[in-house]
């Protein structure tokens, strides 16, 4: 049976969704390692396919498309923190106690800052486990010296919630720390 690559699903789809939303299918398949899908080979994609229907909404989109978005909803809080003209932020990072032992993996990091951006789904807040290892994660960040920026669904929707003024905020106050010699960069 014929089937087509993700790479030129996407392009197919450029006719049909808005740039943002190409941004958050492009992140998801070049994130997925199922997919065997680079930002390159969306690339590739993008230029055979000449003039057709949406070719400029998918080269404004390409642009945007990040290896590690871990959900459509921080894709879109990506979206939010460059378009407020901050700094985007590195996507999945670890961090690492004083000792150099695992402490979690984050949606989003200004690890120079010490600022951690995490997007919390509805199901963080209503599975109970879930929650717990949030708060106890989020508890050893701060020890560490980490600023924990929570964001949700509503801050999002509602640009009036101050959530990028918040993040801007602290990234003026937090002035860039050394990293140490010889352990973890995070």
């Amino acid at each position: 049976m014929p089937t087509s690559t993700p790479a030129a699903l996407w392009v197919d789809c450029g006719a049909m969704l808005s740039v943002d939303q190409l941004v958050v299918l492009g992140d998801a398949i070049v994130t997925e390692r199922r997919c065997g899908t680079t930002i390159d080979d969306l690339a590739a994609a993008v230029a055979l396919a000449g003039a057709r229907s949406g070719v400029r909404r998918l080269r404004a989109a390409l642009a945007l498309v990040r290896v590690g978005a871990g959900s459509p909803q921080e894709t879109r809080a990506r979206l939010a923190i460059v378009r407020a003209g901050l700094p985007e932020p590195e996507l999945q990072v670890d961090v690492f106690d004083e000792a150099g032992r695992f402490v979690g993996r984050v949606d989003m990091a200004y690890p120079d800052e010490r600022i951690v951006v995490e997007y919390e789904g509805d199901h963080h807040r209503t599975d109970a486990e879930q929650w717990g290892r949030d708060l106890r994660r989020y508890r050893a960040m701060e020890r560490l010296g980490w600023t924990v920026v929570r964001w949700t669904k509503s801050d999002l929707d509602t640009p009036a919630s101050g959530a990028t003024d918040h993040l801007r905020a602290l990234l003026v106050r937090r002035p860039e720390r050394p990293r140490p010699l010889g352990g973890p960069t995070s």
